[in-house]
């Protein structure tokens, strides 16, 4: 019987090489030769016929997999950035993940998806769904990639269970006070904080939850003392969502460990303090900036995560239409002048203008940056990073960048009206300037530069252009359904159409939300010569706003209702970014 299971199974795979032989050359990813040469070896060294491919150079093992997949229609999945749900673990247990070098990745509607190198094993798979108790989903990745993720995504779920467990056994004697968290706070001496902040439990825990943040593309953590407990909460795709709930027996351990980490001082619990923390993870690089805060059970924490070694996002997949990207490209082309990203905080305009010094930064250019952080690392740009208390402000540093022979400067935010007057001096002298606003729209930021100081006939001179933005939450694609959404919503929103219209219903791939990532909206107001004339005169933000529509301009409501009637978000999350702004009729 066994080895009649084995035969079965040494068929399929006999076909699907036979099949994957004659479509890798029919298809051009390579030659008769090289499939000669590799079959030679393959029979020499007793090998696989793909992994010989792989080995001797002729294709890449994420392209030989994905075309297994294309051709068999089963995804593949590239694990080395994606988030399993620890849950699911539990369907298969350790062992026979590494048996069958099979990892669960997250289960909907009671169908596990499962992670394999050979989804054709039917053998494998049919023991797989056996132990796992549901139907079973298979999609491939490489054996490599599988046995990394079982590593570190087992690991991660045992440790955190240890950690509990030593934690609970190591803080069992502290003695428990009848005044409040608070006082017992304040009574515990320097040495002792020390001292119980270094025991490897709690060690553990810190960095536990810093990796997690990391691995879930969280951009702050919130460590949150209260009365029984410690909150702890990731801030992802700009909404805050609760992980775990710690004893309030280690609010004070926690927090002597992360400023520990961060270079603070542990002795003084009564005034805000600010720090770094630099944590290397495998091949990433991450600096998380550290914020306390005296709250009433405890010093409240926030740490700001900055993935160093993130690429930054390409201005074709930032959210752009077609015909806003041709424009914003356009215009940071120019040789003098300036751009400004305006929206509140939070809505995208860092990542955009650094996506913008990525496409400028060439050789025969010298850009340079001033910011408040340098959160994201670009080759061959010069980047300086403002300090306050020593007295460098962005005017100051801009001052000094003048003395440098830049060709394009990138002011991390205007706020001020010596800043404002030395980004008018570097455009004037032709520079090319790119800073950021706090205004509801494009259209505002030409009354806060008067609100600045900058004279009205100066401001159509100087600025290019001005773009608002902001990012609403994608649709998960794993969940999404069809249904139709409150007319008064769509009507307030200029949305006459009959849809259909989609929303995620919730799974466990995008943590039952229903929206997995995020997009941007864009509204691009450029200065032409009926705008400067305007401008000029005083006109009124609606008579500047309306002059700009007749030239093309496209709201953000608008470039909303386009990504709505397209499935890429919902009406709901549409209205939650644009309350701020008007809706233009249609």
């Amino acid at each position: 019987m066994k080895n009649a299971a084995l035969k079965k199974k040494e068929i399929v795979s006999i076909k699907v090489v036979e099949r994957l032989k004659e479509s890798l050359v029919d298809e051009g990813l390579i030659t008769k030769d090289m499939l000669r040469t590799a079959e030679e070896a393959a029979h020499r060294e007793g090998e696989i016929l793909g992994r010989t491919l792989v080995r001797l150079g002729f294709i890449t093992e994420e392209k030989i997999l994905t075309f297994i997949g294309e051709k068999m229609q089963i995804p593949y999945v590239n694990l080395g950035n994606f988030i399993v749900d620890p849950k699911v673990l539990e369907r298969i247990p350790l062992k026979k993940a590494h048996r069958y070098n099979v990892i669960p990745l997250f289960e909907i509607e009671g169908i596990l998806t499962v992670a394999m190198s050979d989804p054709m094993d039917i053998i494998s798979l049919d023991e797989i769904t056996s132990l796992a108790g549901c139907m079973v989903e298979p999609v491939i990745s490489s054996e490599e990639n599988i046995k990394t993720a079982i590593e570190k995504w087992y690991g991660q779920s045992d440790a955190k269970k240890d950690i509990m467990e030593q934690l609970l056994e190591a803080f069992h004697e502290i003695e428990e006070k009848e005044e409040s968290p608070h006082k017992y706070t304040e009574q515990l001496d320097e040495a002792r904080l020390r001292k119980e902040a270094e025991e490897p439990p709690i060690i553990r825990l810190v960095n536990t939850i810093i990796v997690e943040a990391v691995l879930e593309k969280a951009s702050d953590i919130h460590f949150e003392p209260k009365k029984d407990s410690m909150q702890v909460r990731f801030r992802i795709d700009g909404f805050l969502y609760p992980r775990q709930a710690l004893p309030a027996k280690l609010i004070p351990p926690i927090i002597s460990r992360i400023k520990i980490m961060s270079g603070l001082d542990i002795s003084k619990r009564n005034i805000p303090q600010d720090g770094r923390i630099a944590v290397n993870m495998r091949d990433k690089n991450v600096y998380i900036r550290v914020s306390t805060l005296p709250s009433m059970y405890g010093e409240n924490i926030v740490l700001r995560i900055l993935d160093r070694d993130r690429k930054i996002t390409a201005l074709s997949d930032l959210g752009f239409s077609e015909e806003d990207l041709h424009i914003f490209s356009r215009m940071i082309e120019a040789t003098r002048g300036i751009i400004l990203a305006t929206g509140p905080t939070g809505s995208g305009k860092t990542t955009t203008i650094l996506s913008a010094l990525t496409a400028l930064n060439r050789e025969e250019k010298n850009v340079m940056t001033v910011e408040d952080p340098i959160e994201y690392e670009i080759q061959g740009v010069v980047q300086s990073q403002v300090n306050f208390k020593q007295g460098f402000t962005f005017a100051s540093a801009l001052r000094s960048i003048l003395r440098q022979d830049p060709d394009i400067i990138y002011v991390g935010e205007i706020r001020d009206k010596e800043t404002v007057e030395m980004a008018v001096r570097a455009a004037l002298t032709g520079h090319l300037v790119l800073s950021t606003l706090h205004t509801n729209d494009a259209v505002g930021a030409i009354t806060r530069l008067r609100d600045l100081g900058v004279e009205r006939g100066l401001i159509g001179y100087v600025l290019n252009c001005s773009f608002a933005q902001r990012l609403v939450r994608c649709n998960c694609s794993r969940c999404m359904i069809e249904y139709t959404p409150d007319s008064c919503i769509l009507q307030s929103l200029g949305i006459f159409s009959d849809g259909p219209f989609y929303r995620g219903k919730g799974c466990e791939f995008c943590k039952n939300i229903g929206y997995k990532g995020r997009t941007g909206l864009f509204e691009i107001l450029v200065i032409h010569e009926n705008i400067r004339t305007l401008i000029a005169k005083n006109a009124s933000e609606k008579e500047i706003s309306e002059a700009s529509r007749a030239f093309g301009m496209n709201t953000l409501i608008e470039a909303g209702r386009e990504k709505v009637i397209k499935g890429i978000t919902t009406v709901e999350e549409l209205k939650r970014v644009t309350m701020d702004v008007t809706a233009p009729s249609v």
